[in-house]
């Protein structure tokens, strides 16, 4: 059963990273250089797509799955 609190966790987790980085694109702020990283749009999408649909499964893991 923990397992399953351990996934609600992270899906938010997850959430967050993908609603900021659309945020990101969505106020049209992109390039920009963090910490000496540039934060192009190819990396953003990525950095929105592939949290995103972790979130999608954590979510499905965590709350529907069937025991």
């Amino acid at each position: 059963m923990w397992k399953k609190e351990i996934a609600k966790f992270f899906a938010g987790l997850t959430a967050w990273e993908a609603v900021v980085h659309s945020s990101l694109a969505a106020c049209d702020m992109l390039p920009f250089t963090w910490c000496k990283f540039n934060i192009t749009n190819t990396i953003n999408s990525i950095q929105t797509i592939i949290p995103g649909t972790v979130s999608l499964f954590l979510i499905w893991y965590g709350w529907f799955k069937k025991p």
